[in-house]
């Protein structure tokens, strides 16, 4: 019988899966490369628009994007941000808006968002505190249906732990603050107040004495006003609506108080 040789064993099977890994990898490089040449195409479009509108050049100063989506034009000078400003997100739903606000007062919300949630659930300090920058500086709005009864200058006694919260944050900084003292439309005759003015201004007098005696606060850092109820929260004539408008606000201002 005739003897078998050995079968010879292939050494280069390798060179196949390096073939198809190769295939592969030059395969994902094309993808990569066409999709860079599309953004690229983009991006020159959206760069002869911009200087087109800003040169004075197109229709009315309109930047159009192009592309098969049908997407809207934009103009370079409108706001797109919320009126007031940038979009704050705050716990519990809260929303504010501002314009880059001072790195002291983003401090000071944190501060003020931390502090307050220890004091009540997360749901009620939405009720309650509202925070937002305008051109001012931080304005804290603390205003709901329990803050103030009918015609009265202190707030409701189970409110004042909410209040030392706030006040301790404030007591920390240097900045000037104002509060704001708010009534509801039917609080103009109150006895005892020539107008709403006196009644709203009160308000936001107890709440400073309250603070400078409690955290020594420097009054110098202290400003007071009363509005009336020129300015309302609520737009409802109902008992709730007017509720909320018997409030205060206070205004962290933007200026920082250097004591001589």
């Amino acid at each position: 019988m005739k003897k078998k040789h050995p079968e010879h064993v292939n050494l280069e099977r390798w060179l196949v899966s390096y073939a198809d890994f190769i295939t592969l990898l030059f395969a994902f490089f094309v993808v990569m490369y066409a999709l860079s040449q599309a953004d690229m195409a983009k991006f020159k479009q959206v760069a002869a628009s911009l200087k087109a509108a800003f040169s004075g050049g197109g229709p009315s100063g309109m930047i159009d994007i192009g592309g098969s989506t049908g997407g809207n034009t934009v103009n370079p000078l409108e706001n797109l941000e919320a009126p007031g400003g940038r979009v704050m997100d705050l716990p519990a739903g809260k929303t504010n808006t501002a314009a880059d606000p001072d790195p002291a007062l983003r401090e000071v919300k944190e501060l003020l968002e931390e502090t307050i949630s220890l004091e009540a659930g997360v749901s009620d300090v939405a009720e309650k505190v509202r925070m937002e920058y305008d051109s001012r500086g931080l304005v804290i709005k603390l205003a709901a249906d329990d803050f103030f009864d009918h015609g009265q200058v202190e707030p409701d006694r189970d409110l004042l732990p909410l209040f030392d919260r706030i006040g301790r944050v404030i007591a920390r900084g240097k900045q000037l603050f104002r509060i704001e003292g708010h009534i509801d439309a039917t609080e103009i005759d109150v006895k005892g107040y020539t107008s709403g003015w006196e009644l709203s201004t009160a308000r936001a007098a107890w709440l400073a004495r309250y603070w400078m005696k409690r955290f020594n606060m420097d009054p110098q850092r202290v400003g007071v006003a009363g509005y009336s109820h020129y300015r309302p929260l609520s737009s409802r004539n109902d008992e709730w609506g007017r509720a909320r408008n018997r409030r205060v606000e206070i205004v962290i201002l933007n200026n920082r108080y250097e004591s001589n």
